[in-house]
């Protein structure tokens, strides 16, 4: 089943319960600095050997989510209220269910 987050403004917890439930997902938000539409394909999964050997200097606050983007390789803070759609990365590569 599809189900994915698209459009109002999205809580911190909310964004994290979702990209928990999904694994991997495609975040679409909007740069702070550019304004510019943009988007990352991220995870909240850190227990991975390869994302535990990357380093990280970015800590997250009470206003942003911590993230690994496996499209840039880095960690990434983004902020819930700048998202804006959230779709699971099984949907688009058509295997759901298979985690």
């Amino acid at each position: 089943m599809l189900n994915y987050y698209k459009g109002a403004k999205v809580k911190k917890q909310e964004l994290a319960k979702l990209v928990h439930e999904y694994g991997d997902a495609i975040i679409t938000y909007r740069s702070e600095q550019s304004r510019k539409l943009k988007y990352n394909v991220c995870t909240l999964d850190f227990s991975t050997p390869y994302i535990q050997k990357k380093k990280n200097r970015a800590k997250e606050t009470s206003e942003t989510l911590l993230f690994f983007c496996w499209d840039t390789d880095s960690y990434r803070l983004l902020r819930p209220s700048n998202v804006s759609s959230v779709i699971p990365l099984s949907s688009v590569l058509k295997n759901e269910g298979r985690r």
